[in-house]
């Protein structure tokens, strides 16, 4: 082949340079390639041949064939803009144009073009952009610079995270503030860390912001949602500090809220509320874990006296991991199995106390120390073993199940399994909590690792000045996808905290059952998101002074406290199977039959061959397809999980054997349904918003969270059918896309989080 080009085929160049430049074309593409320019009704047949003709594998372009056609582009390209370089088509245009001077390359080459572009990858300029000069390739990247001047949604943006309780934040900043040399400065003293983490929670309790959840008869406001924005600010400055708070005042505090009476609250809720009274929660046991249902604690009730004995049968039966318990609680709630002469009544919750004035253990109470963890080291977590203990009846926190002194049980819920879930479900405020103090923790990552990328200069064009590590498009991918999760699920906690506070019965498992949902995804987002911004710091964040390693090793064990992620993934499952039945194991085929002729009326029309094969930025970036595709995911994995347990029980397997042999498919299912639950909350979030300035950045911020998660899950929808490989390419480009334009707005963005100063400028010290 010689080096000169035939006119025909000089429209077709820009596409045969770029296809071959970086390597060898793989089958598949080429054959992709000659079907979009075979099925092409106008090119000429001897100009397809002609194309065909290059894209022989066994006979590819030479190296001084690919450099002669490089310098062809150059020269007759030169006129066009910046932007106009940034695809196939244009450059392709330009070039038939300086030779023929009339354009030849219609609408309907423009569209194959396109669709070869999306097939093999082709990001626009990015692909192209070393046949140009220097000059374009700065014009092009100037694009996308930092600006210095404050953009417009700046602002109402940070007001918007903060919500409605700004003032109640500005208080927690102020009191933590003036602690911010301790703070800033951990010790790594076990027994200082503990006693620096309680003196910090006093001093909140001193302003009366650790019983804002309780009535205002106990010093509280009657409101989750401001006791949880105390909770996410806290976790900002220190997670020991946000776990110590919320052992007490939201799992010690909220049980006697909750599941005690009028005398109770009257009895302790002012001395919880002022730390007065320091107490734990007593629930997990060393061999029972997350199987609540299962724990061997008794308390028997003694009509002689009217007292419980409260008794560890074993040692693997101690209470262990109990925050406050190994130094600083004096009263307990234990949950422990209730016995009534020979009836059980299932577990119940008791107060009872574990030390005197005096720091000291009661008799026959067994108090150890958990000892160093790898993080939160400085909550006090300690195992509470109890030989024979009396309490008096008063002690026995009876809003569900109560005993008078001649021992007759009596409860206002009839099923012992109904009032299980029921005493449990008013602790839903701990997994509402404890994912919006794990997002605080990612936030301040990614508040640092974009501060960072920012002011890092690293390597660069040969000749110029080093560049920006966020100017790659390696790191706006690394980043720009968890800042986007960082709003997405910023608005589906606050909604659903909201949902919450309304204490409507009839969604009352939904919102459980999304609370534990969430709380699943939530806390793995963390942990990764942590993890991926101190790669994105490289050695400096792998240093102290960058927080990362208090971030991880604090948040870790988010993703199994208040339950573990899998088990609460199979609860949210289970409650969505009550689209089937009313009590789990009675699946029939009649049942399951009609739920999937439901799903099918509403999901066969997406799967047309013009849905699936679109690929249109504006079909893509649309509120329907995002939000019918993660539907579809659902309801699909849904119905299959439906059929697939049916199917086990109509063999004979019980209930317990088809969900084991279910698992997998029902942790897959709940993880559809919360993804799309979050979308749903943030696409209705921005709806909400009435500031003209806030919804482009919020939309594009949609856009991307959604798109990236089509792509995360993308052998999916491909194996289903659902999206065919060109819309694949075409949404993974989208998504470069999108991070490429939320680069330049990435300090604003995470600004927004209103992370403490002096911690944000860890980031930018440079040594």
């Amino acid at each position: 082949m010689s080096a000169t080009i035939q006119d025909p085929l000089i429209p077709f160049i820009p596409l045969l340079y770029v296809a071959w430049a970086d390597g060898v074309l793989e089958t598949n593409e080429i054959e992709y390639i000659e079907n979009q320019i075979q099925s092409n009704h106008s090119i000429k047949p001897e100009t397809k041949n002609l194309i065909c003709k290059w894209l022989d594998a066994n006979n590819p372009p030479s190296a001084r064939e690919l450099a002669y056609w490089k310098s062809y582009i150059k020269k007759n390209a030169t006129l066009l803009s910046a932007i106009e370089k940034q695809n196939l088509f244009s450059i392709g245009q330009s070039l038939a144009n300086n030779q023929n001077g009339a354009s030849v390359v219609n609408k309907e080459t423009q569209n194959s073009l396109t669709q070869i572009e999306n097939y093999l990858g082709i990001i626009g300029h990015e692909a192209i952009r070393s046949v140009f000069d220097e000059g374009a390739r700065n014009d092009i990247s100037q694009k996308n610079v930092i600006s210095e001047e404050t953009p417009n949604f700046a602002e109402p943006l940070k007001q918007l995270l903060k919500g409605d309780h700004d003032n109640i934040k500005a208080k927690v900043q102020t009191i933590l503030n003036s602690f911010a040399d301790e703070i800033d400065n951990p010790s790594y003293d076990l027994s200082t860390q503990r006693e620096k983490v309680l003196k910090w929670c006093v001093a909140l309790a001193k302003e009366g912001l650790g019983g804002l959840a309780f009535t205002t008869q106990y010093g509280g406001q009657n409101s989750l949602n401001k006791y949880c924005a105390v909770f996410e600010e806290i976790a900002k400055y220190d997670l020991s500090l946000a776990i110590k708070f919320g052992v007490h005042f939201g799992l010690f505090g909220g049980s006697v809220a909750s599941l005690g009476t009028q005398k109770h609250h009257n009895k302790y809720l002012k001395d919880i509320t002022s730390m007065k009274l320091l107490g734990c929660f007593a629930m997990t046991e060393m061999h029972h874990g997350s199987n609540v249902k299962a724990l061997q604690t008794t308390a028997i009730y003694q009509p002689e006296d009217h007292t419980f004995i409260i008794n560890t049968p074993t040692q693997n039966d101690r209470k262990t991991y109990i925050g406050n318990a190994a130094l600083h609680a004096t009263m307990a709630t234990v949950f422990a199995q209730l016995i009534v002469g020979e009836e059980e009544h299932g577990i119940h919750a008791f107060l009872v106390p574990i030390r005197d004035k005096q720091g000291n253990a009661l008799p026959n109470i067994s108090i150890g120390d958990n000892g160093h963890k790898m993080g939160l080291n400085g909550v006090d977590n300690g195992t509470l073993h109890f030989n024979q203990i009396k309490i008096p009846i008063e002690n026995l926190l009876n809003q569900y199940g109560d005993i008078d002194k001649s021992g007759h049980y009596t409860s206002p819920i009839s099923s012992a399994s109904k009032r299980f879930f029921t005493m449990l479900g008013t602790l839903v405020g701990g997994r509402l909590c404890v994912p919006v103090v794990g997002l605080s923790a990612a936030k301040k990552a990614l508040n640092m690792a974009v501060h960072f990328a920012l002011n890092r200069k690293q390597f660069g064009p040969p000749g110029e000045a080093e560049q920006s590590i966020m100017d790659y498009p390696t790191h706006q991918k690394k980043l720009m996808p968890l800042i986007a999760n960082a709003y997405a699920y910023h608005f589906a906690h606050q909604q659903l905290l909201h949902d919450f506070e309304k204490h409507n019965p009839k969604n009352q498992q939904e919102i459980e059952a999304l609370a534990a949902g969430l709380k699943a995804l939530s806390t793995w987002n963390t942990t990764q998101t942590i993890q991926t911004c101190r790669e994105a710091c490289g050695g400096k964040g792998y240093l102290s002074e960058m927080y990362f390693d208090k971030l991880k090793a604090d948040s870790d064990i988010f993703t199994t406290f208040e339950g573990d992620n899998t088990v609460l993934l199979q609860l949210t499952a289970k409650s969505r199977l009550t689209y089937f039945k009313k009590q789990f194991g009675r699946l029939n085929w009649w049942d399951t039959l009609k739920y999937i002729s439901t799903i099918a009326s509403s999901t066969v029309s997406q799967l047309n061959p013009v849905v699936t094969r679109n690929i249109g930025e504006d079909h893509l970036l649309s509120d329907d397809f995002q939000l019918a595709a993660f539907q579809y995911r659902e309801e699909y994995s849904l119905r299959s999980l439906a059929l697939r347990l049916n199917k086990r029980i109509k063999n004979g397997a019980d209930s317990y054997d088809a969900f084991l042999a279910t698992q997998v498919h029902l942790v897959d299912m709940a993880t559809a349904y919360i993804e799309r639950v979050v979308l749903n909350k943030f696409t209705s979030s921005i709806n909400q918003q009435s500031n003209s300035a806030l919804k482009p950045i919020l939309k594009d911020l949609k856009n991307l969270f959604a798109l990236h998660c089509i792509e995360k899950n993308r052998a999916w929808y491909l194996e289903h059918g659902y999206i065919s490989g060109a819309k694949s390419l075409a949404i993974n480009k989208l998504v470069l896309k999108l991070c490429k334009q939320l680069k330049a707005e990435s300090k604003f963005l995470v600004d927004a989080f209103d992370i403490p100063n002096y911690m944000t400028e860890r980031a930018l010290k440079f040594y």
